[in-house]
């Protein structure tokens, strides 16, 4: 039965092709016409005969294939407020019928060529890209399958990576989300190996508190003023871990006079960036940021910079903060008890968040060339929040 179905698609294709043959030499209009009336004339029969051939495969494994296959279009579609097809009501649609007659408790429809497409293609397209939404139908499809089985681990397998690695702002919440929901259940055993699970819940107990919404974590800092009092208490010559704790609970009382606390700084918006002055990446941007700075400065934005030397080496700090005329806050982690690689998530530098004045993280990890335009649509946000 299958073979017939490609016999019938090939013969179709085949016809395609004459026809467009046959079109070449005609005048544009004509040409244009004949295409598309033997067009519509091809699709009609090759809609026809899918539905005759799944209704006739009702239940059978061939039949689902076919429908998994197929698009699912509306055909009397009502007329919106303006007279035109109502859009919306094709989108709620497809989207609805998108997935109809297949069974997700059937291991075999995802050894089809066509299934892994059709996931891709539905959170990539049709789901409207927006964390809460992508994260209700994953839950969604996974509630469709039998717990364990080969359906289920594909599923998770695919959304784990996918969402762990995705480039969009803010999609990180949807990795969080399938940490908490499948793998702290333990519904990823099987999947994945105790201690690859393990690395995964711990990523997740980083990420979590830097998702979009949030609070940033507070940070501890020492500014260039305060390097010589932290530097004769021993900071920067303590070797160990243990050595710094010992080091900060003993002089603890002075400590708090000289530190600088993100909390503490008042900003409508303040721009929170980690860098290094020995990367290379960090030479290009910073610069540019100052230049940003300065910009939004000049246009009586009220934001403030952050500056976090992620490293320790205060003379060579001081020299680029003085050679550069870095004219913002710049502070570095002196007395090394803020662990901000792993708080922050600081992989390489530079990184870059926007907090708003009560130190809520509105956008993270993004180019210097993104502030301006983040900052602007944050105002425009505030103003259409007070009409």
């Amino acid at each position: 039965d299958f073979f017939s179905y490609i016999k019938f698609i090939t013969a179709k294709n085949i016809e395609f092709t004459e026809f467009r043959t046959k079109s070449i030499g005609m005048k544009k209009e004509d040409s244009t016409k004949y295409i598309n009336d033997k067009t519509k004339e091809l699709n009609e029969s090759v809609i026809a005969f899918e539905k005759k051939f799944m209704d006739e495969h009702t239940g059978m494994f061939v039949g689902d294939v076919i429908k998994l296959k197929s698009e699912k279009e509306a055909k009397e579609i009502p007329k919106a407020s303006n007279g035109r097809p109502d859009s919306m009501y094709v989108y709620n649609y497809y989207k609805a019928h998108y997935w109809d007659g297949l069974n997700f408790e059937d291991d075999g429809m995802m050894r089809t060529p066509f299934f892994a497409d059709r996931v891709k293609k539905y959170f990539n397209s049709v789901v409207i890209q927006n964390p809460d939404s992508i994260n209700v139908e994953i839950d969604r499809m996974m509630g469709k399958t039998k717990q364990g089985s080969k359906m289920n681990m594909f599923l998770l397998a695919y959304f784990t990576p996918t969402y762990e690695s995705s480039k969009v702002m803010g999609f990180d919440k949807v990795f969080v989300h399938i940490i908490d929901t499948y793998f702290r259940t333990g519904k990823a055993k099987g999947i994945y190996d105790d201690k690859t699970i393990d690395n995964i819940e711990k990523r997740g107990d980083i990420l979590k508190p830097l998702l979009l919404g949030n609070i940033a974590p507070d940070l501890l800092m020492i500014d260039t003023v305060g390097h010589k009092s932290i530097a004769k208490m021993g900071f920067d010559t303590v070797k160990t871990s243990a050595g710094a704790t010992k080091l900060y609970y003993d002089n603890i009382q002075n400590l708090a006079q000289q530190f600088v606390t993100m909390s503490s700084v008042k900003a409508e918006y303040l721009v929170l960036v980690f860098w290094d002055v020995d990367c290379g990446h960090c030479k290009t941007e910073i610069p540019k940021l100052l230049e940003e700075y300065h910009a939004l400065l000049k246009d009586k934005k009220d934001v403030k910079v952050f500056s976090v030397y992620t490293q320790h080496e205060y003379d060579k700090y001081r020299k680029y903060i003085i050679d550069n005329k870095l004219d913002w806050i710049n502070v570095y982690d002196g007395i090394h008890i803020n662990n901000i690689k792993e708080k922050y998530d600081i992989y390489s530098t530079p990184v870059i968040y926007v907090l708003d004045k009560n130190k809520r993280i509105k956008a993270k990890r993004i180019g210097t060339e993104q502030v301006k335009d983040i900052i602007a649509q944050l105002e425009a946000e505030n103003k259409a929040t007070k009409k």
